[in-house]
């Protein structure tokens, strides 16, 4: 099971939690390179630039023509008050419509896929065919996703296995960002073991996602494992021009270091790992719906099928919540043996959030469950 790795290193553990174990360890971003001892040259294309940074970035004092006032003059004159800002929640329910709307208006097909099309022409003689295939059938999938994106939005899940609490998870999304002079969203999760259980398994994970706002690819995924027995750095990039990744993959265990540096195709169309959760999400989920599209880890790709199975009301934190039940298996392609099933559950309100989710593995499942949930304001 390659879909949300991460996630699942959870099963491991056993213990109980409280609230003290929702405190998540944030690692510093530019860690992970100096870690990994990359080259400043490989990663100028992926640089990642705060939006908010860019606009309070000082204008030089020009004068106006007409009123030969200056920037300086200008910020004296008259303030003139405004209404107070409607609350987060007032935000988020005028606000919701207005985004689905304008997001109806992009053409997926037209932005991404016809892009994919003309560079596929270009590739060198090696480049996978089975690929374009893929693109193929991934064209439903970006042709219909309107993403539910709202800054500042947090999840905290509780995850267990065999009915005993392991851990929290905690997703939020970041404010956007830009990436090769585009808008890009920006994903983050934490992932902490119980307290209780410290003395026999400690867990301190971070993982990021960044995904470009226009056409929803993954430029980016970074995964930093702070743990008893391992540490773990790992960084993907993604280039589009060249339909390529590049790993850098660290690992330290039992004092061994294994390294890896290396590149590989991938196809036009794709997720990662973790942004994977958020490109479900803006799908239409109508039942009986079915999409197909890859998933890219670490080079690898693999098949995401997801059939949208039923509506069923479901509890969730001790409230009985509408949702939409998704069956997602995963898949190496090539190989008939089935990797895994995952269940999800997103609710069928307006905000769509992932309730629940329930991941098969060898012994048993791990369970994760949405106990807190902080609204976020929507994308314009």
């Amino acid at each position: 099971m390659k879909l949300i790795v991460t996630i699942f290193t959870l099963t491991i553990l056993f213990g109980c939690a409280s609230k003290k174990d929702r405190s998540f360890v944030v690692h510093k971003d530019e860690d992970i390179g100096k870690k990994l001892g990359i080259e400043d040259d490989k990663l100028k294309k992926f640089a990642i630039k705060s939006i908010d940074e860019k606009k309070l970035e000082k204008k030089p004092i020009t004068k106006d023509k007409k009123t030969k006032k200056s920037n300086k003059d200008l910020g004296k004159q008259k303030i003139v008050k405004v209404k107070k800002k409607p609350s987060q929640k007032e935000v988020v329910k005028k606000s919701v419509e207005e985004v689905k709307e304008k997001s109806e208006k992009i053409d997926r097909k037209n932005l991404v896929v016809e892009d994919k099309n003309k560079k596929l022409n270009s590739l060198p003689e090696d480049y996978p065919k089975e690929f374009s295939k893929y693109d193929e059938n991934s064209k439903s999938a970006w042709s219909k996703v309107k993403p539910y994106i709202f800054i500042g939005e947090e999840f905290t899940f509780r995850v267990s296995y065999l009915g005993i609490t392991a851990g929290h998870i905690r997703m939020e999304t970041k404010p956007l960002v830009e990436v090769q002079g585009k808008k890009a969203y920006r994903f983050k999760a934490y992932m902490r073991s119980s307290r209780y259980y410290e003395f026999i398994y400690t867990l301190d994970d971070s993982l990021e996602s960044v995904v470009l706002a226009e056409s929803f690819l993954p430029v980016k995924y970074s995964l930093i494992q702070r743990e008893s027995k391992q540490d773990v750095d790992d960084l993907q990039l993604f280039d589009h021009d060249k339909m390529k990744t590049y790993v850098w993959y660290k690992r330290l265990k039992n004092g061994q270091e294994k390294k890896m540096e290396f590149e590989k195709y991938i196809p036009g169309l794709f997720q990662d790992s973790y942004s994977s959760l958020y490109f479900v999400r803006g799908l239409p989920l109508s039942i009986g719906d079915q999409y197909e599209f890859p998933v890219v880890t670490r080079g690898k790709v693999w098949l995401l099928t997801l059939k949208v199975e039923k509506k069923e009301k479901i509890d969730v934190n001790g409230k009985e919540v509408e949702a939409f039940r998704i069956n997602a298996e995963t898949r190496f392609p090539g190989v008939l043996k089935k990797k895994g099933d995952i269940i999800f559950w997103y609710s069928t309100d307006s905000l769509r959030r992932l309730l629940k989710f329930n991941a098969k593995i060898k012994l048993g499942s791990v369970e994760g469950e949405l106990v807190e949930f902080t609204p976020g304001e929507p994308v314009e």
